[in-house]
């Protein structure tokens, strides 16, 4: 990947940014530019998928959608929203043992206003479109980078989805890109590992989780869990930490914001 030229492309898109940003990065030297978010991102198991999938012109506009995240974030590192941030979706239990992932990304859909643009009648319909799209059944799960490509070709909003491996994260900066996101009015999802979450009781599973509320007073936030086992679906309210270590206690596992 030729970052020389990615960098001297981007340059238009970052003479876009608000005054607010010249400022905040002339006067912070540690603000991320696209080749460290490149060296970031260049081993990362998701992106070599999505970059051996939808080739390199798609791979680098995802690198500028997180280099954009990053200075926005750096701008406003509190998140914004205030204390309390939300953008609530739509539970929806999901058809197969296996396709939480797409279940959670219509649920996400949900929230952004965008369920209609996917074919369907039904919200099993429109499951089953996600399903044949990503190629679920024969995979046997909804790829990660799968799951942000879904979001941003249904939803056509501003900001496109990305996402980040829970282990490159601290808790206070999960906490601002769930802010934010949300603030944004985009729901967030979990790729999370279900034995840190207090209501599955010690369970283990791999789980897309959506998370579409947080009080950043009492360090609470929203699941909603699309799980077909009724002992966990539903809508839950669990403290912030166990959201983020279900992303961030073992390797390989996201945040889609």
């Amino acid at each position: 990947m030729n970052i020389k030229r990615i960098v001297s492309v981007f340059t238009a898109v970052v003479l876009l940014f608000t005054n607010a940003s010249t400022v905040f990065a002339a006067e912070n030297p540690t603000v991320p530019d696209l080749e460290s978010i490149y060296e970031e991102y260049k081993d990362d198991e998701q992106f070599k998928l999505m970059r051996s999938e939808y080739g390199e012109e798609y791979a680098e506009t995802f690198l500028k959608d997180v280099l954009k995240s990053r200075i926005e974030s750096g701008i406003a590192p509190a998140g914004g929203g205030g204390n309390e941030c939300y953008q609530s979706v739509t539970n929806i239990k999901q058809t197969k043992n296996y396709n939480c992932g797409t279940t959670t990304v219509l649920q996400t859909l949900y929230g952004l206003n965008s369920q209609g643009n996917v074919k369907g009648s039904t919200n099993a319909d429109k499951i089953a479109t996600l399903d044949n799209e990503y190629n679920v059944d024969g995979q046997g799960h909804l790829i990660v980078f799968q799951a942000a490509a879904a979001l941003n070709k249904y939803y056509h909003g501003s900001a496109n989805y990305i996402y980040v491996q829970g282990k490159n994260l601290k808790e206070s900066t999960f906490e601002d890109y769930v802010a934010k996101s949300l603030t944004n009015c985009k729901p967030v999802i979990l790729h999370a590992r279900t034995q840190y979450i207090g209501y599955y009781g010690g369970h283990a599973s791999g789980h897309y989780l959506s998370l579409d509320y947080i009080n950043r007073t009492t360090d609470i936030v929203r699941i909603v869990d699309c799980n077909n086992n009724d002992a966990y679906y539903g809508i839950h309210y669990v403290p912030l930490s166990e959201a983020f270590n279900s992303i961030n206690k073992e390797s390989d596992r996201y945040l889609i914001y």
